[in-house]
């Protein structure tokens, strides 16, 4: 037996909200969903797996377009393999530059939370330009 779930199911099983579920299904992100007479949208257990895909293509940048023509791929079978994987390859690549990024910036808060640590517990902000101290720690480097 089939399973098919309601966007409001696919909502309640993946999180994802129906109203975001509801515009890649227009957007044409979901070819094989099938619709009651009343046009009421069952996803199968496949497009089930297939929103979690999307949602994680999405979260890296990847755009409705690109989407698009990778479904199209997807749609033409194992001859568009070696696309596929060039076009997962280049998404893999992207996600690691991005997480080098946001490795660095991560630094830089680490850096802020230890610093504004230390101030509230010394009660002195050593940066600030009109802080007493910072007047007098100018003076001593002779800025």
């Amino acid at each position: 037996m089939n399973l098919a779930y309601t966007i409001i199911e696919v909502e309640r099983k993946t999180g994802i909200s129906s109203r975001t579920l509801r515009f890649w299904v227009d957007k044409g992100l979901f070819p094989y969903i099938e619709k009651d007479e009343k046009g009421v949208r069952y996803f199968s257990e496949k497009d089930l797996q297939w929103v979690l895909w999307i949602d994680c293509y999405r979260q890296i940048g990847m755009s409705i377009k690109d989407l698009k023509d990778y479904i199209a791929l997807c749609a033409k079978g194992k001859n568009t393999a070696k696309e596929r994987l060039e076009i997962i390859l280049s998404l893999k690549e992207k996600t690691l530059k991005d997480i080098q990024k946001f490795q660095a910036i991560l630094k830089k808060l680490d850096f802020k939370v230890k610093y504004y640590e230390k101030m509230t517990k010394e009660g002195e902000d050593k940066l600030n330009p009109l802080s007493k101290n910072y007047k007098k720690r100018k003076k001593r480097l002779k800025l």
